[in-house]
C-alpha cells in the first residue's frame, strides 16, 4: 500500500473487475462475470456492516479536505450518477428532465441537477413522506405524486419530457414514463428492478420517438468524478436531513430498515 497512510479519511470502492477477462481489458469493468455487481464488497464479499473489513488498496480513494467522513458515505451513489451523467451526455440546459423516485438515488439526481443550473425538472413520487423530504432540497423543481402526472398528461398531450431517469425500478412508473418521453427523447433506466420484472413498450412508439432507452450499471472509473462533484455539492446539496438520510448505530439496524420500508428515511448510514 504506497498511496495512502494510517489516518488517512478515505471511501472505499466497492466495485472492481478481475483485470483478466475481455470486459476488463476494453475497459468495462461493470461487465466482468466474476467482478462488478457480481462481486461487491459488503453485498457478495463481507464487510458491508463490519467493523473492519479487507479491501484491495486499488479500490481505496483518499478524500479531499474538505469533504467529510458523513459526505464521504455519498461517494459511491454519486459515482453511480457521474458514470449515469456520461452515458446520458449531454444534457442541455433548458431540456425538461422528469426524475422517477425520491429515494436517495432520485434525491441525489435533482441535487446534481440543480448544481449544473438545470430548473425545468420534475419529481414523481408516490410516497408523500418522501415527496417532503425531497422538497427540504430547495430547489424550486416540481415535486408531484405519478396520479398529478398522469392528469396533466391526460389534460395536455404535448406534457412532455426531453430526458427521463428512473430512480423506481418499478415496472408500472418506467412504464407510465415512456409514455411521457418527448420526441427525441431518452430513458435512462438507473433503478435497480427486480430480476423478474417486465415492462411493456410498444415497437411503434420507439420507432416514432426516435426514443433512447440507456441503462446505467455502477459507477465504472467514476469514484474520482465522484470525490469532485461531493466537493462541488458541498453542505448546500449533502446536508442529511435534506437528502433523508439518518444515521443510525450499528445496534439499531432493525430500526434502519423500518424506517426504510415505511419510507420514512431516503437512506440509512450506520456509525460505528
Amino acid at each position: 500500500v504506497t498511496l495512502i497512510n494510517k489516518g488517512d479519511k478515505v471511501s472505499v470502492d466497492p466495485n472492481n473487475g478481475c483485470n483478466v477477462c475481455h470486459f476488463c481489458h476494453s475497459g468495462n469493468p461493470h461487465y466482468c462475470k466474476t467482478g462488478g455487481i457480481n462481486n461487491t464488497i459488503g453485498i457478495f464479499r463481507d464487510g458491508g456492516w463490519a467493523q473492519y473489513v479487507l479491501v484491495p488498496d486499488v479500490q481505496v480513494h483518499k478524500l479531499p479536505n474538505e469533504i467529510t467522513l458523513e459526505q464521504a458515505a455519498l461517494t459511491e451513489p454519486v459515482s453511480c450518477i457521474s458514470h449515469g451523467w456520461d452515458r446520458l451526455s449531454p444534457i442541455t440546459v433548458g431540456q425538461t428532465i422528469l426524475i422517477i423516485g425520491a429515494g436517495i438515488i432520485g434525491n441525489l439526481w435533482v441535487a446534481v441537477l440543480h448544481l449544473q443550473g438545470h430548473k425545468r425538472v420534475t419529481v414523481s413520487e408516490p410516497n408523500p413522506v418522501r415527496r417532503q423530504l425531497v422538497q427540504k432540497l430547495d430547489t424550486g423543481f416540481d415535486i408531484i405524486s405519478p396520479e398529478i402526472l398522469n392528469e396533466r398528461h391526460c389534460k395536455d398531450p404535448d406534457y412532455l419530457f426531453d430526458l427521463i431517469i428512473d430512480c423506481s425500478g418499478f415496472a408500472p412508473a418506467i412504464e407510465q414514463g415512456f409514455s411521457l418521453l418527448n420526441l427525441g427523447g431518452k430513458l435512462c433506466i438507473f433503478g435497480v428492478a427486480a430480476p423478474t420484472a417486465k415492462i411493456c413498450i410498444p415497437p411503434y412508439e420507439i420507432y416514432k420517438k426516435e426514443a433512447i432507452i440507456i441503462g446505467v450499471n455502477i459507477n465504472p472509473f467514476s469514484f474520482p468524478k465522484s470525490l469532485g462533484l461531493l466537493e462541488s455539492l458541498g453542505d448546500r446539496y449533502l446536508n442529511f436531513n435534506k437528502l433523508g438520510v439518518k444515521t443510525f448505530a450499528l445496534k439499531d439496524y432493525k430500526e434502519a430498515i423500518e424506517n426504510l420500508h415505511k419510507g420514512t428515511i431516503a437512506k440509512a448510514v450506520f456509525k460505528l
